[in-house]
Order: C-alpha cells, then sequence, then structure tokens
C-alpha cells in the first residue's frame, strides 16, 4: 500500500475546560443568595420557595440542592449575607488589629462597628424587609434559630471586647456584655421603627442614638 492511500491520522480533540470550577460555583452560589433575598425582599417568607428563587436567578431547580443542600441552608446563607455581612467585615478586621497590636484605638474599632449598622448600601428598605421576613422565621426554623445565636453571640461578644478595653482604659465600672446587649436591642428598634415610618427616624439620628448610648457609660467616642 502506497503512503499515498494511508488515510491521515485524525486531530485528537482539544481537551475541554471543566464546565464548572471554584470560581464559577463561587458565582453561581452568589446568584442564588442575591435571588433568594430579591425573593424575601418581594414577598415575604412565603417567597422563599425554590421556584421563585430559581424564577429570580434564572436557573434550574436541581442548583439549590447542588450548592446548598437544603433550601433552609440557603436561608442561612442569605441571613448571614443580608444582617451581618457588613459587621462580619468589622468583626474581622477588629480581630486582625487586637493580634497585631497595632491599627487604630478601641474607640475606632468600636465607632466602626457602630455605624456598620448604619452604612447606606444595609440601610435600605429592601433590606429591612427581608430582615422582618428572617426574624419571623428564626422563632419557627430551628437551624436558622442556631445561626441567629451563632452570628449575635460573635458580634456581642466582639462589642463587648472593645467596649471592656474602652472602659478599662478610662477606669470606668461597665457592665461590657450587658451594654453590648442593650446596644443591639436599641439599634435593632431604631431599624424597625424605620421600616415602619421612614419620617420617624433617620439613619443619621439612628446613629446619633447608638452613640449616645455608648457615651452615657463610656465618655465622649467621637
Amino acid at each position: 500500500m502506497g503512503l499515498s492511500s494511508v488515510s491521515p491520522t485524525p486531530p485528537r480533540p482539544a481537551k475541554r475546560a471543566p464546565r464548572f470550577n471554584r470560581e464559577t460555583a463561587d458565582v453561581r452560589r452568589r446568584q442564588l443568595i442575591e435571588a433568594a433575598i430579591r425573593a424575601l425582599a418581594k414577598g415575604g417568607i412565603a417567597a422563599f420557595t425554590i421556584d421563585s428563587i430559581c424564577k429570580e436567578a434564572q436557573v434550574s431547580r436541581g442548583l439549590i440542592n447542588h450548592h446548598f443542600g437544603s433550601l433552609d441552608d440557603l436561608l442561612v446563607e442569605v441571613y448571614q449575607s443580608s444582617l451581618y455581612e457588613s459587621v462580619s467585615e468589622h468583626i474581622a478586621q477588629a480581630r486582625r488589629q487586637r493580634q497585631d497590636r497595632t491599627g487604630n484605638p478601641p474607640e475606632a474599632v468600636l465607632l466602626a462597628l457602630v455605624r456598620s449598622n448604619f452604612q447606606p448600601r444595609s440601610f435600605t428598605r429592601d433590606n429591612l424587609l427581608v430582615w422582618l421576613a428572617l426574624w419571623g422565621e428564626i422563632a419557627v426554623n430551628d437551624k436558622l434559630r442556631q445561626a441567629h445565636r451563632r452570628l449575635y453571640e460573635a458580634y456581642r461578644g466582639e462589642l463587648a471586647v472593645e467596649i471592656a478595653a474602652i472602659a478599662a482604659h478610662r477606669s470606668r465600672p461597665v457592665d461590657a456584655a450587658g451594654l453590648a446587649r442593650n446596644f443591639i436591642a436599641l439599634v435593632d428598634g431604631l431599624w424597625l421603627e424605620w421600616c415602619l415610618d421612614d419620617k420617624a427616624v433617620t439613619p443619621v439620628e439612628a446613629e446619633e442614638a447608638s452613640l449616645g448610648l455608648l457615651e452615657s457609660a463610656l465618655g465622649p467616642l467621637r
């Protein structure tokens, strides 16, 4: 057989890149969380269904179980993302500063923790509607209640550490844990008041009231 009659070896097909990688999985998870937040803002907890979330995200139904395991697991992620994301960032920053023994004084760290509650990206009507839906669900959803307890205790503990550091430096007798609890309760109440009537309190007034509570026990912080 001559060389001219030999069929050329077909080229090997190029290897396909994996359809899903870690980056796209993270992006998809974030898309689902954001879609779930939009669903809650539009229709409350009744709208937190696989169908409504997948419609918002424009994805197939199976992706929620694939990325989160269950609808309750997604709800926990939504709770952490919508309520505690900016606060968690400041908590992590405060811990790094203490470990390095450098950076801002405790007054500045505490101020940042306070103001993280009233940032424009957080203090919005949609976020408030989401929060109301989630707070109502905490009472009947054990998995969400456990997540709330964990996040709440982390936040209160961090506030208490900074409050205690300032009180010790200024030789002021302060119940740091109690003051942190009262501060969080005041912030929650101000958020609810603003949700019911945005003319009753402004974000600036809410921040001033929250700082006022702390300064009544610790002295000036600004």
